[in-house]
């Protein structure tokens, strides 16, 4: 069970470290992984819920140690780098230009990253 991050607010920050994070090496050219929501065992969990994540902090860094950008999909397996045109959907992407932290719902299934260029995304994990 990751680590609670013993927060009233779940948008205050977090200055206890996490007990999971997840690594990607992105590879670029419209690059997208996905990834289950990991039990303490490091097995898949059913869902979020099941996993214990509630709150996650995304962080995209260029494999230089630059500025990175990248998408997420924290409800399925489906981002997508953004282009032209409009999306409507309960599972949409949403833009990480920098650190940004999400509230997770329970029922989530997995999540995907997707990229323009390489870099590295690391996707920090606590309960509330």
């Amino acid at each position: 069970m990751p680590r609670a991050s013993g927060l009233l607010q779940p948008t205050d920050d977090r200055a206890l470290a996490p007990s999971t994070v997840i690594t990607f090496l992105m590879t670029g050219g419209s690059s997208a992984q996905a990834s289950d929501w990991p039990a303490d065992t490091g097995s898949a969990a059913a869902n979020a819920g099941t996993a214990g994540i509630h709150l996650v902090r995304i962080t995209p860094v260029s494999t230089a140690g630059g500025a990175f950008f990248c998408t997420a999909n924290l409800h399925s397996t489906a981002a997508t780098v953004p282009s032209s045109g409009v999306t409507v959907s309960t599972t949409s992407n949403s833009p990480v230009p920098s650190a940004r932290e999400f509230q997770v719902t329970g029922g989530s299934t997995g999540f995907s990253l997707a990229a323009y260029t390489s870099g590295v995304v690391m996707v920090e994990c606590w309960r509330k």
